[in-house]
């Protein structure tokens, strides 16, 4: 079979189970999971924040990078509220509240995977459950990186700047490898999920392309959704305070679908070899 008519027949396969596997349903499901994890994942990484000398402007800018504006302002208060103070009860009250309920959301993503890969899960159930806290924990990890990362860099973009004048253009490449960073962190994170989540055997180049994929995705959809949201939309008007988090699940809806979807793109590249095995 010839590569293009690989592609295509990987594009086919997509498509079908789009359709067949109730992929729309799936990412309503994983929507709600984040909703209900999104706090205490907040608060615990906000809490860090303090530890880290990151102050409370910083961290709000990175969410609103991450999410639309209007999504954002139903966080902000909540937010500086916990970064302006250090208190390590709400560290470690926060940080089992978000192992369990956002371990929670990541088992809804295993259950998503298996649906994709048309498996049934066969490990014990302590075992899924180790898998999604120790998923959570690596979240968590990478968030925080995410976050100190910018500031590092800053810093030694600032101490370089001191040293040598730089021209506009350099300053505009820093601004788009910082970019590149975080896709590339992102798409590592998306590699880590889509091997270690369904319950089958995955080489990493049969993830690579979700991952790719649905990396992409979640930043133009992240984008898209942000400039409607924040020129063409009215929620907060027509909602009033509920109009951030009804922004905030529709964004998690989406970014639940992109994440399935790059699943799905996976599943079918393993079909495909599966295929050609026989």
């Amino acid at each position: 079979m010839s590569q293009w008519k690989k592609i295509k027949s990987i594009i086919k396969r997509v498509f079908a189970s789009v359709f067949n596997e109730g992929i729309f349903d799936l990412a309503a499901a994983l929507a709600y999971y984040f909703l209900l994890s999104i706090f205490p994942l907040l608060i615990f990484l906000v809490a860090l924040l303090p530890y880290l000398s990151i102050d409370t402007d910083q961290a709000i800018r990175f969410v609103k990078d991450i999410v639309p504006e209007q999504a954002a302002r139903s966080i902000d208060q909540p937010i500086r509220e916990v970064v302006e103070q250090r208190r390590g009860g709400i560290l470690s009250t926060s940080l089992l509240a978000t192992l369990w309920i956002a371990s929670n959301a990541v088992g809804g993503i295993i259950r998503t995977l298996n649906v994709a890969y048309q498996v049934d899960e066969t490990r014990s159930i302590i075992q899924v459950k180790l898998l999604s806290i120790a998923m959570t924990i690596a979240f968590v990890l990478v968030f925080t990186l995410m976050l100190v990362l910018p500031v590092f860099g800053q810093l030694i973009f600032s101490f370089v700047q001191r040293l040598v004048p730089l021209p506009a253009e350099t300053v505009m490449l820093f601004s788009l490898f910082r970019w590149l960073v975080v896709f590339v962190i992102i798409t590592l994170v998306l590699i880590g999920i889509y091997q270690t989540a369904p319950n089958v055997t995955l080489p990493l180049r049969e993830v690579t392309v979700g991952a790719l994929v649905a990396t992409g995705g979640w930043q133009l959809i992240s984008l898209g959704f942000s400039y409607y949201v924040n020129n063409f939309s009215h929620y907060s008007a027509t909602y009033g305070s509920l109009g951030g988090v009804i922004v905030l699940m529709i964004w998690f809806y989406l970014a639940g679908l992109i994440l399935v979807f790059g699943g799905v793109v996976n599943a079918s590249i393993h079909q495909q070899r599966l295929n050609r095995q026989r």
